[in-house]
């Protein structure tokens, strides 16, 4: 029964606030979440690691853990052994940690009521609060394009939540990038995400991640979508072999603005140069990432009081 409620009524309702698992409700209990992007952004090493950092760490890639829950990631596509190296490697950040729950589902198809339970079964053994599937692609029957099999699979994950009350996340891929003249990605968010649209729909917190053509080594993480709150600033990251897990890149154009800023405010000009130099981006894309900067409260412009001709450009006070 659907319940419902006159405006003014609703409108006086003193409603709960809604917890945060990580970051400022980034990932919320009982949320739907997607990590994606093209081959080789290491995606699965991402969600591993987030997986370890809510079963049983205090961050994860700078954003504060809240609660530590027990934690299913379940595997479709790598195989026991090399699943077993990577996670030595990314054991070597963390504590022993019986939260953390894997296995290792490369048969496994998501399809049906034998499929649903056998799935509930696992997630209320482990007690598991978050369940991840790696990837999607791997565990859905049918097209990611075809709406009745894609509306059928998030529904199935839907039941999932209803029953046990884990959130799930979703490992995907990206389409096919494109590029533009000063070597920057020409992508529209969401309609980057591969598949039907209503799996960008279905989803809560969406999280892209890619390398820019022109700086090596880094990964930038863009969160394209957070319902319950906004979207924070893109992170540069780069992978670390010896630990197996991503950490914040010397490139990161927030750490480089802080750092040229930290003496006193710099003109825009310097700025936009600084990030074109030391970030490796293009004149274009410079300037769309100091604005954003802007939007997300990083720092703030003002006009000079002697030349009133010159922009400035300084860190955001609290």
């Amino acid at each position: 029964m659907i319940e419902f409620y006159k405006m003014d009524d609703f409108l006086k309702l003193e409603l709960p606030q809604i917890p945060s698992l990580l970051g400022d409700n980034l990932i919320v209990p009982e949320g739907r979440v997607i990590i994606y992007g093209s081959p080789g952004t290491f995606k699965s090493f991402a969600t591993m690691h987030l997986c370890w950092a809510l079963a049983g760490s205090d961050e994860w890639l700078g954003y504060e853990v809240h609660a530590n829950i027990p934690t299913l990631y379940l595997q479709a596509e790598i195989v026991p052994k090399m699943m077993q190296a990577r996670g030595l490697k990314v054991k070597s950040n963390f504590r022993d940690n019986e939260n953390l729950h894997y296995a290792y589902i490369r048969d496994f198809i998501l399809s049906g009521q034998k499929a649903w339970e056998e799935e509930v079964e696992v997630v209320e053994k482990t007690q598991a609060k978050f369940i991840f599937f790696d990837p999607m692609s791997n565990i859905m029957a049918g097209s990611e394009l075809d709406d009745a099999a894609v509306r059928n699979f998030l529904h199935n994950l839907d039941r999932i939540t209803v029953k046990t009350g884990a959130g799930v996340g979703l490992v995907h891929h990206s389409r096919k990038e494109s590029f533009n003249r000063d070597g920057s990605t020409n992508f529209t968010g969401a309609e980057d995400l591969r598949g039907h649209s209503s799996i960008n729909g279905w989803a809560d917190t969406i999280i892209r991640l890619r390398r820019p053509r022109t700086v090596a080594g880094v990964i930038e993480m863009t969160w394209e979508k957070v319902r319950h709150n906004e979207e924070p600033t893109d992170k540069w990251l780069r992978f670390d072999n010896e630990s197996g897990i991503l950490k914040l890149s010397e490139s990161d154009p927030i750490l480089l603005v802080s750092e040229l800023l930290r003496d006193g405010p710099k003109s825009r000009a310097v700025v936009d140069e600084m990030l074109t130099k030391q970030a490796g981006l293009g004149e274009r894309r410079a300037i769309n990432t100091r604005m954003s900067l802007e939007e997300k409260n990083v720092i703030e412009m003002y006009k000079d009081p002697v030349d009133k001709r010159r922009t400035m450009v300084r860190m955001k006070e609290d």
